[in-house]
């Protein structure tokens, strides 16, 4: 998202997800084959495959919104979770209550409620739906593994055991879960990453960030200076920004 609003986006775009809508915007999310974004009323516009109807988001206003592999969700302004797409294990059957944040992963999701407990549901083979105790301020859910950032800044991951050992330690504002590995944004602003590193995905460049966002192979930043840099596999253009 530009600092104008409007969106750019690249890499492959085999069902248009890299060709997003005109207008203005809040927030975006890519997903595997479809993104989405909020605009400025708070209306979610989807693109790209909807197969299963992940790029169909139904009418409403919403605070925030999440692209997964294969379906969405979206905080409603009442703090209700609202997700569409394919169902096969439950992940787009979200829990009552009132949610501040969701994050919508292959097939499971999870989500920071009111009181700052997850929530997650879905695919739970190796326990990726199945969060910690404790209070959190962020979550994402990736492909088998859901990683949060804890009210005091520590990390906390569950799930698939795709990084040797523990998360790192030090206090984090942000954390993106991606393939087979998951990228952390430092207190102090820097990036680190661990997991897979077969493609460069978690070798995170130095200086300073505001955000960080993991994918299958590749990982990218924003930058304090507001320019995007990426890293890891490029094989259809997605860590060459514009």
């Amino acid at each position: 998202m530009k600092t104008d609003g409007t969106l750019a986006c690249w890499g492959e775009d085999s069902y248009g997800q890299s060709s997003p809508p005109a207008g203005s915007f809040t927030q975006v999310s890519a997903g595997n084959s479809h993104a989405c974004g909020l605009d400025t009323a708070g209306a979610v516009s989807c693109w790209g495959n909807n197969s299963g109807g992940q790029a169909t988001p139904p009418t409403g206003s919403f605070t925030q919104v999440s692209a997964g592999t294969s379906h969405t969700c979206g905080v409603k302004t009442d703090g209700t979770l609202a997700c569409w797409g394919f169902n096969s294990y439950g992940e787009s059957s979200p829990p009552a209550g009132t949610f501040t944040q969701v994050s919508a992963g292959m097939q499971h999701t999870c989500g920071v409620k009111t009181n700052g407990t997850v929530a997650c549901w879905g695919l739970n083979f190796a326990r990726q739906a199945s969060p910690p105790v404790g209070t959190f301020t962020q979550v994402s859910a990736g492909y088998a593994s859901t990683c949060g950032v804890r009210t005091n800044g520590t990390l906390a991951c569950w799930g698939f055991a795709h990084a040797p050992g523990s998360p790192p330690t030090g206090t984090f504002t942000q954390v993106s879960v991606g393939g087979y590995h998951t990228c952390g944004l430092r207190q102090d602003g820097t990036v680190a990453c661990w997991g897979a590193n077969n493609d460069g995905q978690s070798s995170a460049p130095a200086g300073l960030f505001t955000q960080v966002s993991a994918d299958g192979y590749h990982t990218c930043g924003l930058r304090q200076d507001g320019t995007v840099e990426c890293w890891g596999n490029n094989f259809a253009g997605q860590t060459s920004p514009p």
